[in-house]
């Protein structure tokens, strides 16, 4: 294995202290959040894991495993992400296919309905990500800092837009 990987205990406790304040909403409601805040300018690191051939993981699968952690159904999982079921159990289904083994179970129906939960390796599948995330911002703090603040206050407004 190449490079250092946080132990599990770390990884456990970041899984535990993110699935509350965990950042799941696109760039552009992020964009709006800051319009509302009055805070144009914006500079937020986003860690995608790109596998090659085997697909890739970023902050929505993430979020959306996390969510399924919580809720115990991706149903409500999707739903909280203002997506359709169908969309969330293909997302559910991608991940599943880029591992070895899954890391969201899903069980069938009855009469209160199917449910699925995260497995020890979807876990810490999402631990290591937000290890890697929390490593990446810290060391890119500085630097993040410095490029918003090269920002114009207000955004250039699209071409076109005054014609």
């Amino acid at each position: 294995m190449i490079g250092k990987v946080a132990p599990r205990v770390a990884c456990a406790e970041a899984l535990n202290s993110t699935i509350a304040p965990m950042r799941n909403a696109p760039r552009k409601s992020t964009r709006r959040a800051a319009i509302l805040k009055g805070d144009l300018r914006l500079a937020v690191l986003t860690i995608r894991i790109d596998f090659g051939a085997y697909g890739y993981l970023g902050p929505g699968k993430i979020a959306l495993m996390e969510l399924i952690s919580k809720h115990g159904s991706i149903s409500a999982a999707g739903k909280d992400m203002g997506m359709s079921y169908r969309r969330a159990w293909l997302l559910v289904d991608e991940i599943n296919q880029i591992f070895r083994e899954p890391l969201v179970e899903k069980q069938m129906g009855g009469s209160g309905g199917g449910g699925a939960r995260l497995t020890k390796l979807g876990r810490d599948i999402v631990g290591r990500y937000r290890a890697i995330e929390g490593a990446a911002a810290t060391a890119s703090a500085a630097d993040l800092r410095a490029m918003k603040a090269s920002l114009p206050s207000r955004p250039a407004s699209p071409r076109g837009a005054d014609d």
